[in-house]
């Protein structure tokens, strides 16, 4: 373990030569103080062959080993937008364990002003707050530019990647600096994760272990004139693996492995709620011919439909596998909705979400979750029963954390705005999916059909146990109803002699600020009740609950004279989402017939699907902060381009994962 003086870190820099970075753990600059964006472009770009490389494609891919400043992105994204034989996409997957600040972005871009277009784009989506570890996903360029950033050690990042990458920016501080990153193992997750048809590599480093290691990962490495009076750097290439070497790759879970993506010209959703408005988004960014259908006479009809939501991040004491999975999701979503609210588009206030202690269990994991981000108060701070009271704007009993960047959304609006320019077919319910000779087959409940499409994505909640290709997953879902209450804002001032709650509450129910002069509440939880009628039996519970925070305002509210929605949502047995491909439930019972007897799984074929059919579903009460990232996933996939989460994320949401535990267990047999 490497040991700092007292205060320093890592990732600390100062400046020299006014706007050029400088580290003092790792000795180096960022970039050349002479002229880093001319050094980038001959070392990365000349290197790599580009332009030319990426034209005629439509989708390429360039991966990183240290974003830093973000120069090398910066020079690609110019070189692209500049070269009118252009791919059609541009993706640009890096790893940066130590991540610079926003405000230390914009004063390093000040040394290239030729970028300066690239570079406002860059750091206006570039987090104001601390930057956690993990999977970023941003979109730039109108959508033609995804930019995914992976915080962490680079040789962990791509280990723990399936990528298509088509060219390789080695870089980062110089070996001779950073012996820890220039090891074999990040070599070898670099060939990894390049494209099946090979890949291209340049760095400016000639170091022996760079060529050795390159070599040994299988790579054909040479040399040529390094950069203004450096003698050498490498370039290297990976030679395309022949169509045998593509069948006979041995995966680690193979009841994993994505089908090979055939980028379609048509999709159907099926599903007008936030995920399937999600789904039908991304894929019109990606230029798909989207068309999505609601049994309903309305989009946003179930749980979407809720005037208010919470905006909520959701963290985890530990680094488990569903926390990480919703910090990237409600990165993703906080992102997307608060340009879509700045444009006018969506109704949504980043007031904070204050999150009160409730009982010595809730007590005990904010301790924990303060203690994992000790001095992160841009993202979440600890309040006094008093600091919690200000914050909130009335007295409470107890304190808890607060988080500043959270807040509400209208979930119709945010529906509403995702389904700008989509097909949309109301009072349609699918019934089957069927295939002919030409696509996928939509057939309704009167009869009709609709399609050929390439594929289909499955994004209702009850539709999915319904349809034969998923009806299994009914087994591992359950739908639960909610019902909300809502109260004119006049009341708290009747009871309190004022009216302002200036943040959402998170207790063991939720109570947001005023919306057009209403308050909402709630909401009740209950399991495998399938009935959306308004309940006074469920006002009442709502009020119960918040007389244990509020009870001065519990006081003045009668459940008769409530507002209110109910609907339902969808809840999956492990409380993760089911995002990916749809598996053919037989095919795989007899592919992995033996899992609970240990056998070696290289024996085993990759994961037999239901062709073109995805599923995106069971988000439960985290919808808002899950389904946006869970459709940049399916299009990201559908479309065979660069995926926006570690595989191991992946696996967690993969809807098989309930068959290979099944077979595990021995709950299940072929």
């Amino acid at each position: 373990m490497t040991a700092y003086a007292p205060g320093e870190s890592a990732g600390d820099i100062t400046w020299r030569d006014g706007n050029v970075p400088f580290s003092p753990h790792f000795g180096d600059v960022y970039f050349s103080p002479k002229d880093g964006l001319a050094e980038s472009r001959y070392v990365f770009l000349d290197g790599n062959n580009l332009p030319s490389a990426w034209q005629t494609r439509d989708n390429f891919t360039i991966g990183e080993t240290g974003f830093g400043t973000g120069l090398n992105f910066l020079a690609a994204w110019q070189c692209w937008a500049q070269d009118s034989k252009r791919s059609k996409r541009l993706h640009f997957v890096t790893a940066e364990k130590y991540p610079l600040s926003r405000d230390d972005m914009i004063r390093a871009h000040q040394s290239w002003p030729e970028l300066s277009d690239f570079s406002h784009q860059l750091v206006d989506i570039w987090p104001k707050e601390t930057v956690l570890p993990g999977a970023h996903r941003f979109i730039l360029g109108d959508g033609a530019i995804s930019l995914t950033v992976l915080i962490g050690d680079a040789t962990d990042c791509f280990g723990d990647y399936d990528g298509t990458v088509d060219c390789w920016f080695l870089d980062g501080f110089t070996p001779s600096r950073n012996a820890d990153m220039w090891q074999p193992k990040l070599f070898d997750a670099l060939a990894s994760a390049s494209n099946d048809d090979g890949a291209t590599l340049a760095t400016f480093s000639s170091a022996r272990i760079a060529r050795d290691g390159l070599k040994d990962a299988g790579f054909t490495v040479s040399k040529r004139r390094g950069f203004n009076h450096k003698r050498d750097m490498i370039i290297a290439t990976l030679p395309a693996k022949t169509p045998s070497e593509v069948g006979l790759k041995i995966a680690d879970e193979p009841w994993f492995v994505l089908p090979k993506a055939r980028p379609p010209r048509s999709v159907a959703v099926i599903g007008a709620g936030m995920a399937g408005a999600a789904c039908a988004q991304a894929l019109l960014q990606r230029g798909c011919d989207v068309h999505l259908f609601e049994k309903n006479t309305h989009t946003a009809s179930a749980a979407s439909g809720n005037a208010v939501a919470m905006l909520e991040p959701y963290l985890t004491v530990d680094n488990a596998i569903m926390g990480r999975f919703y910090e990237a999701g409600f990165r993703f979503s906080h992102h997307m909705i608060k340009r879509l609210a700045e444009a006018g588009l969506v109704d949504a206030d980043f007031c904070g979400v204050l999150s009160m202690v409730t009982d010595p269990r809730t007590q005990e994991r904010q301790n924990g979750l303060m203690a994992r981000l000790p001095d992160k108060p841009d993202l979440v701070k600890a309040l006094n029963r008093d600091e919690a009271s200000t914050a909130f704007g009335l007295p409470l009993p107890a304190g808890g954390l607060f988080y500043p960047n959270a807040g509400w959304v209208n979930p119709p609006s945010f529906v509403n705005a995702l389904l700008d320019g989509i097909a949309i077919h109301l009072s349609t319910e699918i019934v089957t999916i069927s295939d002919d000779t030409s696509g996928k087959i939509l057939t309704s409940r009167d009869g009709v059909q609709h399609g050929p499409f390439d594929a289909v994505i499955i994004a209702g909640s009850t539709e999915t146990g319904q349809l034969s290709q998923t009806a299994w997953l009914s087994a591992h879902m359950q739908p639960v109803r909610g019902q909300i209450s809502t109260f004119p804002q006049n009341l708290v001032s009747d009871a309190h002699g004022r009216e302002t709650i200036r943040c959402v509450l998170s207790h063991k129910g939720y109570i947001t600020p005023a919306r057009k002069g209403v308050h909402v509440f709630g909401a009740t939880f209950a399991r495998d009740d399938t009935r959306t009628d308004l309940r006074e039996s469920d006002h009442a519970v709502n009020i119960a609950q918040l007389a244990d925070v509020l009870p001065d305002v519990a006081k003045v509210l009668s459940p008769g004279d409530l507002g209110g929605r109910a609907a339902l949502r969808t809840v999956t047995t492990d409380h993760l989402p089911i995002v990916g491909p749809a598996p053919d439930y037989d095919a795989f019972l007899l592919a992995y017939p033996d899992l609970d007897k240990g056998k070696n799984y290289a024996r085993y074929f990759n994961a037999p699907y239901h062709k073109d059919v995805y599923i995106c579903t069971g988000f439960g009460a985290r919808g808002l902060i899950a389904a946006p990232l869970a459709a940049e996933i399916l299009a990201s996939e559908i479309c065979a381009m660069p995926l926006p989460l570690e595989k191991q994320l992946m696996h967690a949401i993969h809807p098989a994962r309930f068959i290979i535990r099944g077979l595990k267990r021995r709950q299940i047999t072929a």
